[in-house]
């Protein structure tokens, strides 16, 4: 039977109901149950001091995710996804089960909207709903989870491209939160291409920290090293770092990384570009690098800088801070100048070797950096030319050159060597007032970069320091100067009143104190290329860098193709010094067709001498040099002693006629030099004339001490015994320990033994005259530790209510309220306890 019209119609459609896919309706949209919205890769307890505890690595964020839904249909499959990127999937075996649960393994921290789809369907024609988004943040230490950091930076700061290839950098200190109010927010990085956090401790022998803050900041220390293994790096103050909200930040409660790591990590998103490396040592935190000498101790420090790195993210490499390698540094006994610069060498080597594994595994660049000492004495004890091939940047600590500490006057961080200062001196040839051949240069920027240059390291690797702050004396009066015009003569007595510390004054508040005051005198040595201010009312003297003094340096790095320019301390400017270093650094207009500066030329008057009269003296000036031109004129004119007739002033060699004297007579006569460019330099020599006597012989210095002494002890030392060949009186002028209350009398010096938590080292030493020439000579004296009980040491298990006064570590602390269990002085200022003062039992 042939099928009718109808059939006709009908039947194609049928045909296809038959043989087409089914369709499935959208299931009901499912709902993501409550959940925490803050994980981290990088864990931090907000309670703990001990690094190990303070800190959990881990190769994920667990991020738990459950749902439920509540109406609509049923659907056979779900997914979740971050940011509409589907991380995970699974079918729904059972139809009446409409709900799941899941545990995220995030390997990337950042900003995610969760959202979890509920499908129907086979995976060719799925129908999906989703849930409303559920915005998390994975943390990780490289601040990818974080907005650009708000800044708050004081407007007198500018804002500059840095050239290429230059660095300017500064250093930022982990305390500066504290009494200085400094965050990171407040840090003009705009202008910065680096910024170097101090600092992070070694843990193990660490003495010298002793003598900081009472013993506190070596107490903080061995909290943190708690259950870490010597020579490993950590972080020395928690709070600061990782644990103190920082609200202007956004930081909250649950904030995974507060503190001023948390605002680095956003502070790189605001910066990609900025290198931020964490420097390792410091003056008072040197004392493990001595033991470095031992490859096994470097092998342990150069794997914890490692772990160090991949547990901080946001770090850029790694700064080494050792003062110094040879000695001379906060510790009076450890250095050994021949073994120190070899195992300097070996340390950067094996940490270049280190980071160029990380960078391997990460695809990023690290640095290494150096913050080393300037001063010739500390230069010889390192092959820094052998170094720097496994180096970044070399930073020249050209700084600190003078200070508070002794009485000696001088500019703590000049380019130049000071106008009154001989060329001998500048140089380092001939004798020194005691007569004494001269062991090395003056401390200037220009000789310390001179001895790097000639040791061989690249121009490119040097980075000149800056200083963001004054040092001074008081009590340096007018009589004491010999040159009357220049207070930068004369003789201090004692340090000046510092902003944190005395000696020391933040240059913010040196343009307060001095600049701004029409009372101090505020000059400039143009030689010198520095500033200093002295106040007559008090004979307080500072000196400093400033906008002209950096401006120097910064023309003076890029006539030799230098690295760049850094600071200590960002927190001590106004904007003024950082400006400076960037306005010097861009050539003002000239960039690189600047011209390079003109070097003074160097006088030499030759060496002292003693002669019998009557005698023919030459005064030799052939060796003075120029080193970037010619000199046009000598000129020789006598300073001192009873007036002599020269002959041929006005050339290199000039003569005198001494005369035969009854008593030893001196005579000075002053070379000065100028060359073609119209600079000029001076030197000056002395012809003794002895008399009828033998020459002066100086005298044998001696001193008698004992070499242990228990606190409470009234303890001598006698340098009486000293002896002088010529029979001549003398007099003594003594060296003691800081903080030692001594008592003198001539050639004795008396005191009573203070109480030290551990063996103390006070090392005194005496200058023995007889008023033309002297001698040295120094003497320990070790104090055995004092071990006092307390009777109200702190019980963990004890219950303590508000005003119970308990002992922790040398410190004595008082309730505020209840407590039980908490230890003092490990919850920041919001504990439970209140910081009392030092305890006077262990």
């Amino acid at each position: 039977m042939k099928p009718n019209k109808l059939m006709q119609c009908l039947a194609p459609a049928a045909f296809a109901t038959l043989v087409s896919p089914a369709v499935f309706a959208a299931p009901g949209a499912p709902q993501i149950s409550w959940m925490n919205t803050d994980f981290a890769i990088v864990e931090v307890s907000q309670s703990a001091s001990a690094y190990k505890s303070l800190v959990t690595v881990k190769d994920a964020a667990e991020v738990p995710v459950s749902w439920n839904r509540w109406s609509g249909d049923a659907g056979n499959h779900w997914r979740v996804l971050l940011n509409n990127e589907v991380v995970y999937e699974a079918d729904i075996t059972e139809s009446a089960t409409q709900s799941g649960s899941t545990t995220l393994m995030v390997k990337k921290g950042g900003q995610y909207a969760m959202t979890v789809e509920l499908c129907s369907g086979d995976s060719a024609d799925r129908q999906c709903t989703a849930s409303a988004a559920k915005d998390i943040v994975v943390a990780d230490t490289d601040g990818a989870h974080l907005d650009p950091l708000p800044m708050n930076v004081d407007p007198n700061n500018g804002n500059y491209d840095t050239p290429d290839n230059t660095v300017v950098g500064a250093y930022f200190v982990e305390w500066g939160v504290y009494g200085r109010k400094f965050s990171v927010d407040n840090i003009p990085a705009q202008n910065l291409t680096h910024i170097f956090y101090g600092f992070i401790p070694v843990c193990g022998p660490n003495d010298s920290l002793g003598e900081v803050d009472n013993g506190s900041s070596l107490a903080a220390l061995n909290r943190a090293c708690a259950g870490t293994g010597d020579y490993e790096v950590v972080i020395h103050d928690p709070w600061a770092a990782v644990q103190m909200p920082q609200p202007q930040s956004g930081h909250s409660f649950s904030t995974p990384y507060k503190g001023t790591y948390g605002q680095l990590m956003a502070l790189k998103q605001r910066y990609p570009d900025l290198k931020i490396i964490p420097s390792v040592g410091g003056w008072t935190l040197s004392d493990p690098f001595y033991d470095f000498v031992d490859k096994s101790k470097r092998d342990i420090f150069v794997a914890s800088v490692k772990r160090f790195l991949q547990t901080w993210k946001f770090y850029d490499g790694v700064d080494i801070d050792w003062e110094f390698p040879g000695g001379q540094g906060a510790h009076p006994t450890k250095g050994d100048p021949l073994r120190d610069g070899p195992a300097y060498i070996a340390l950067m080597q094996e940490l270049r070797e280190m980071l160029d594994e990380l960078e391997a595994d990460t695809g990023r660049e690290y640095e290494l950096t150096s913050a080393i000492g300037s001063g010739y004495d500390k230069i010889e004890d390192v092959d820094y030319a052998e170094a720097a091939k496994h180096m970044d940047f070399i930073l020249a600590m050209t700084y600190d050159f003078y200070g508070g500490w002794s009485n000696v006057v001088g500019h703590q961080t000049a380019l130049n060597c000071a106008s009154h200062v001989s060329a001998g001196e500048c140089d380092g040839t001939g004798r020194d007032d005691s007569g004494k051949p001269r062991k090395g240069p003056a401390y200037t920027t220009s000789n310390a970069i001179d001895l790097l240059l000639a040791q061989g390291v690249p121009a490119e690797k040097l980075v000149v320091g800056t200083a963001m702050y004054a040092r001074g004396w008081t009590g340096v009066t007018e009589a004491s100067m010999s040159d009357p015009s220049n207070p930068m003569t004369g003789v201090g007595n004692g340090k000046v009143a510092g902003s944190w510390e005395d000696g020391v004054i933040d240059y913010k508040d040196v343009v307060t104190r001095y600049i701004n005051n029409p009372n101090v005198k505020v000059g400039y040595d143009e030689q010198a290329e520095a500033p200093y201010a002295w106040d007559p009312s008090n004979g307080d003297l500072v000196t400093y860098d400033n906008e002209r003094s950096v401006l120097a340096k910064g023309e003076y790095v890029r006539s030799l193709g230098l690295g760049g320019l850094f600071a200590w301390e960002i927190d001590a400017d106004n904007g003024d010094i950082l400006n400076a270093m960037q306005e010097s650094l861009k050539g003002g207009g000239c960039g690189d067709n600047c011209p390079p500066r003109n070097k003074a030329p160097i006088a030499r008057a030759g060496d002292d001498v003693s002669v019998k009269g009557p005698s023919l003296v030459t005064l030799d000036g052939s060796s003075s040099s120029d080193a970037d031109g010619e000199i046009e004129k000598h000129q020789w004119t006598q300073t001192s002693g009873p007036a002599l007739t020269i002959t041929d002033a006005n050339t290199a060699n000039a003569s005198v006629s001494v005369p035969e004297v009854q008593s030893d007579t001196t005579y000075v006569f002053t070379l000065t030099v100028i060359d073609d460019k119209g600079a000029t330099s001076s030197d000056s020599v002395s012809i003794t004339a002895l008399g009828e006597g033998d020459t002066n012989k100086a005298p044998v210095a001696n001193v008698v001490a004992p070499s242990m002494a228990k606190s409470g002890d009234t303890v001598t030392l006698d340098a009486t015994g000293s002896t002088d060949p010529d029979g001549d009186s003398l007099s003594y002028d003594w060296t003691v320990p800081a903080g030692v209350d001594a008592q003198f009398s001539g050639g004795v010096v008396t005191f009573v033994a203070g109480s030290y938590s551990v063996d103390t080292a006070l090392v005194f030493s005496v200058s023995v005259s007889d008023g033309k020439l002297s001698d040295s000579v120094s003497a320990t004296v070790t104090v055995e530790a004092v071990d006092v009980g307390c009777d109200n040491a702190w019980d963990s298990a004890a219950v303590y209510t508000g005003g119970d006064v308990v002992t922790h570590q040398g410190k004595e602390y008082s309730a505020k309220w209840w407590t039980q269990g908490q230890e003092p002085g490990t919850t920041g200022p919001w504990g439970v306890w209140k910081l009392v003062g030092d305890a006077n039992c262990q």
